[in-house]
């Protein structure tokens, strides 16, 4: 099918993006060998052994190399213990140690240089394209391939503990962990005498550390009512320390606006751009008009990761019906809300549309002016720590635009919370009901999802992200908007 035409229809659909007017067919072929083997030990109903082994190969790796994935854990159940086991408040102890190695597959195809279907464009002329000339013409490909790929290997190790009280009426669980990735998958850019611009390698190491923990609880059980309650907190810390003789490598975004990158000594997906001009004492230098300057050198200008993240949710039930909610939050991430900063360039936003009065005295905008107390001017009043100064049009369209070099002035906290589902359902099964249909149950449920949300980013779900499910995130331009949703079901169980 081409362009999404439907021949037998007196009219045409064609409401699809251009990129998905054209249908395209492909297939991609992986040869992997896979061995894995594992060994138990159990002492005495206490303690646990777990050793276990893998090797693999395959067409994606380096020829005739074959990687190999130990791992090991150790959990000893302390409940278990004469003076523990006869406990009325303790139900479950169980302390862990593990530790392990894994490993993620280069990408298929990658370990040559292919060609690709030759295509060329001009300043003012069309594409040439060598396809529409019978059998097309072919050019080698402007990325590299690499015949020694390895697999992306991540060690790992951590320690934890599992709770369980009253019961089991209250369970808990904490994890602190370390890992380091090393020959992450990266497509780095070729020096130009090589005659490729990119080349997909392992090109770099990175660190996480950090805890996990969780806490869940029967509040009430009593005549077919109870509630439940779960809750569970994260904290990671990552640091790219490794881009193989590299600094940097830009994920996403944009060269004129902000960029997220992977720079070494910062977290992956840093926000990159023009940051304000300090003094040594960390104040920014300004000009002689109170207005602040861009520093030359740019650098990262935020932190997309969260500080930390948690969620918390209840599931209530009475007789036939069960409400479960859950929130979520998100605290300490930086935001590049892109398109708010360029569409202050086009005077469009509402933060631009704003008047003020101008106090006595007089006040100076970007350009040198002053304007007169009492005059009634479209924008905004500022103090960059050398007094009150007028944000106008010769501001909003100069540096203190999406496109200026100065993006750190746009940098927001990010941080959200939600309520991210509620689902509410009922269960038809009583004797009587079973009797007569010869049904199990029926179940009806409503859920929403993402029903309502808190933050400081102003239009925008600062979730959505401009560069997709990738490791560039943290920053918006013209992002389709967060989706909302209602769903009825009904369920037959024989």
């Amino acid at each position: 099918y081409n362009n999404f035409l439907i021949a037998e229809a007196p009219y045409s659909y064609n409401n699809a993006t251009a990129s998905n007017r054209v249908p395209r067919r492909f297939e991609t072929r992986i040869r992997t060998t896979r061995l894995f083997t594992t060994l138990n030990f159990g002492f005495y109903n206490q303690l646990f052994l777990n050793v276990g082994a893998a090797a693999e190969s395959g067409s994606p790796f380096q020829r005739n190399a074959t990687f190999y994935y130990p791992s090991a854990d150790l959990a000893w159940q302390f409940s278990q213990l004469p003076f523990l086991s006869t406990s009325r408040v303790l139900s479950f102890g169980k302390l862990r140690l593990a530790a392990g190695i894994v490993g993620v597959q280069p990408e298929p195809y990658r370990t040559s240089t292919d060609f690709t279907s030759a295509s060329f464009a001009g300043g003012w002329g069309g594409t040439l394209t060598g396809t529409v000339y019978g059998n097309g013409g072919f050019v080698q490909s402007s990325q590299q391939g690499d015949p020694n790929l390895r697999p992306e290997r991540k060690s790992e190790w951590e320690v934890g503990t599992d709770l369980r009280f009253l019961n089991d009426r209250i369970s808990t669980g904490f994890t602190y962990y370390r890992n380091e990735i090393r020959d992450l998958l990266l497509e780095v850019a070729a020096a130009p005498t090589t005659g490729f611009t990119t080349r997909y390698t392992n090109a770099g190491t990175m660190t996480n550390r950090g805890w996990e923990t969780e806490l869940s609880a029967r509040v009430i059980q009593k005549d077919g009512f109870s509630i439940d309650l779960i809750a569970n907190a994260s904290r990671n810390i990552n640091r790219v320390t490794d881009l193989a003789g590299t600094d940097q490598i830009v994920l996403g975004g944009f060269s004129t606006l902000t960029s997220s990158v992977a720079k070494v000594g910062y977290s992956l997906s840093a926000l990159y751009g023009g940051r304000y001009a300090r003094r040594p004492d960390g104040s920014l230098d300004l000009n002689e008009n109170g207005f602040p300057k861009v520093d030359p050198n740019f650098n990262v200008i935020g932190d997309p990761n969260p500080q930390w993240r948690a969620g918390f949710g209840t599931n209530i039930s009475f007789k036939k019906f069960t409400l479960n909610v859950l929130f979520e939050t998100f605290q300490g991430a930086d935001f590049a809300p892109n398109t708010q900063s360029v569409l202050y360039n086009f005077g469009t936003h509402a933060d631009v549309g704003n008047e003020v009065t101008i106090p006595a005295g007089g006040l100076v905008n970007y350009v040198g002016q002053r304007v007169a107390a009492g005059t009634v001017v479209r924008g905004n009043i500022r103090d960059f720590g050398a007094g009150p100064v007028l944000l106008d049009e010769n501001w909003y369209t100069t540096l203190g635009q999406g496109f200026s070099a100065l993006q750190e002035q746009f940098i927001q906290d990010g941080s959200w919370t939600r309520l991210r589902e509620a689902t509410l359902s009922y269960s038809l099964n009583s004797e009587g009901f079973r009797k007569r249909t010869r049904l199990q149950s029926v179940d009806f449920s409503v859920t929403g999802r993402n029903l309502l949300l808190w933050t400081k980013i102003v239009g925008i779900d600062p979730e959505t992200s401009l560069n997709g499910a990738a490791n560039g995130r943290g920053q918006d331009y013209f992002n389709n908007p967060g989706s909302k949703s209602l769903v009825f079901s009904v369920r037959i169980n024989y």
